[in-house]
């Protein structure tokens, strides 16, 4: 079932048998897939609830009174522990539940004052044996991920690895609307980001030399909201200092590249390797993320080939965007 179908879902009752050791038992997964409509739904009710307060409250109240929308819509959510953004270790939430959830409640809060748009993003995965492991796992473990909007109309995309599809949110119902589904992303498009915090130059003349245009944003839900409806390629590079990478793995990258992926796009690090492919070591752990339609993000890895084999590389040189 698709998943944008499922946020109406009515609760379903718990079961209280504990997976097998070593394994993730049938029923788990049996009992996972019938959680994910009841977590979907409420997920759906918080960001409804966020995106009232964002409208009234106060930019700098703006992240507490997220975080808050979301803990109490998952207050009896079917999930065994949650992942914060902002916290080092996941929190255990529902004893027994088939799924762990990792959420960011509100990304890109700083530039609410601005005007520009701010986000949600999760991931669920089958809880296992180990709930805390469950996070670590690649990314195509991954049982259903999305992301919410917050801008001039709020935005609900959801994906559960096979389709994605966005719905907009009815301000005086408080439901959430279908829109044409599923999305399918342009294999190539016009339109490009390449993401460089602290007005970082280098990423405005990869831009230009691939996309002829740049719109800076800090919201990564808007960006891959973009991407998915417009195509092209968003990059979020390596910077000095934190070679590793600037987005995090486990709550941020994951969801986006299920979605891309579903939507028929790509998304990888930049360097060869597909974003749901890699584990992480921690919860905390960054990538450097490039994602959009499938062509332009083949593209950028025939110019990064291209420029290391000419032994000369501007863009993914230890000072460059991209770093090797």
């Amino acid at each position: 079932m698709l998943l944008s179908a499922r946020i109406d879902a009515t609760p379903p009752r718990r079961g209280t048998a504990a997976p097998a050791a070593g394994q993730v038992a049938a029923g788990q997964v049996a009992a996972g897939q019938v959680a994910i409509g009841q977590v979907a739904a409420a997920l759906a009710a918080a960001a409804a609830a966020t995106a009232h307060a964002l409208a009234v409250a106060p930019p700098r109240d703006a992240p507490a009174a997220a975080r808050r929308a979301f803990a109490e819509a998952l207050r009896d959510a079917e999930v065994a522990a949650i992942a914060w953004r902002d916290r080092e270790a996941p929190e255990p939430w529902t004893p027994g539940a088939a799924l762990v959830l990792s959420l960011s409640p509100l990304e890109g809060a700083d530039d609410l004052d601005g005007g520009m748009p701010a986000g949600t993003l999760f991931s669920l995965r089958l809880a296992g044996p180990d709930a805390e492991a469950a996070f670590l796992a690649p990314g195509r473990t991954q049982v259903a991920a999305g992301f919410v909007t917050y801008g001039p109309r709020t935005l609900l995309t959801l994906t559960d690895g096979a389709a994605t599809t966005t719905r907009v949110l009815d301000p005086r119902s408080g439901a959430f609307r279908p829109l044409a589904m599923p999305v399918r992303m342009p294999q190539e498009g016009r339109h490009g980001d390449a993401w460089g915090r602290h007005g970082d130059e280098r990423g405005r003349d990869v831009a230009a030399a691939w996309c002829g245009s740049l719109a800076w944003c800090g919201s990564l839900a808007a960006a891959a909201q973009r991407v998915l409806a417009r195509g092209g390629l968003h990059l979020c590079p390596a910077e000095t200092g934190r070679e590793a990478g600037t987005v995090r793995l486990v709550h941020e990258a994951a969801p986006v590249a299920l979605a891309i992926e579903a939507a028929g796009g790509a998304a990888t690090d930049g360097r060869g390797r597909a974003i749901l492919d890699l584990a992480a070591a921690d919860l905390d752990q960054d990538t450097p993320f490039a994602f959009g339609s499938a062509r332009d993000v083949a593209d950028l890895a025939r110019r990064r080939d291209e420029v290391r084999d000419a032994g000369r590389s501007p863009l993914f040189a230890r000072r460059g965007l991209l770093r090797t």
